[in-house]
């Protein structure tokens, strides 16, 4: 299995609607109230929908990089969407099931690079390597997360978890913690991969008994510098800085994002 930040990383999941979470599955109510959810509903409810509905986030951003030592700069633009879906298991956790595609682009204009652009830290061309990437995590009741997949390698350090609410006002956030380091492969040194997403909504929202609550999230990560930069072994990290909606509907993505990933990835993102 080939790993990438999505395939051990970035969680997300819900139960979303007039829904809690329990062991039986979804059980309806007809209003919602703080001491009636969990915080891992809570959770589940701010980042999906229930189960058999998908959820869609549109994101965009820039990826920044530096050597070790020197200041942070930027390097490329960053757009893509992702789609997800939930399973509620008896034990009371969550399976999310993710798929997501995105794209780099030029720093200045924010144009897709389909070819060669510049490295902004070397001066030298590279190719960025756009991504389609799977992912599928378990969300605990306790608020760890833990990656699902085969083969993980015995050493890989993976540390998740979900914070609970913090309530300002009428708003609330919640964040996605996840700590990874990869160990060393025949082809490539030992790697890191962090991920903060911090998910923000109205509390009249999240406690009402909506069935699809609005969300944003902003999104930082702090890895390991990417192979496609062509740095070699030279030390440092890129950084990713996203903001990202939530959306019930595929259509509800950018026109042309939506039309280029269609184009690249044919039948895999669409409503249920």
């Amino acid at each position: 299995m080939k790993l990438t930040r999505r395939t051990v990383m970035t969680a997300a999941a819900g139960v979303a609607g007039t829904a809690c979470l329990s062991g039986a599955g979804l059980v309806k109510a007809s209003s919602i109230s703080p001491a009636g959810l969990s915080d891992l509903a809570l959770f589940t409810r701010i980042r999906c929908r229930p189960p058999g509905l998908r959820t869609f986030w549109w994101y965009s951003g820039h990826m920044l990089a530096r050597r070790t030592g020197e200041a942070a700069r930027p390097l490329v633009s960053v757009v893509g969407a992702s789609q997800s879906e939930i399973t509620l298991n008896p034990d009371g956790s969550v399976t999310y099931t993710l798929t997501e595609a995105g794209y780099y682009g030029d720093i200045s204009t924010g144009q897709i690079a389909d070819k060669p652009i510049v490295n902004g830290l070397t001066g030298e061309l590279m190719t960025p390597e756009h991504y389609l990437s799977p992912q599928k995590l378990l969300f605990l009741p306790d608020l760890s997360i833990r990656p699902v997949a085969a083969n993980l390698p015995a050493d890989l350090d993976y540390r998740g978890r979900i914070t609970r609410p913090d309530r300002k006002g009428n708003y609330v956030w919640m964040a996605e913690e996840l700590f990874v380091a990869l160990p060393a492969t025949a082809r490539l040194g030992p790697r890191i991969s962090n991920s903060l997403a911090n998910f923000q909504v109205q509390a009249t929202d999240l406690y009402s008994s909506k069935a699809f609550v609005p969300a944003t999230m902003q999104y930082t990560t702090v890895n390991s510098l990417r192979p496609w930069m062509n740095m070699g072994s030279t030390g440092g990290d890129v950084m990713m800085r996203l903001n990202a909606i939530k959306l019930a509907h595929w259509s509800g993505v950018d026109a042309a994002l939506r039309g280029r990933i269609v184009h690249d990835h044919p039948g895999i993102f669409h409503d249920l």
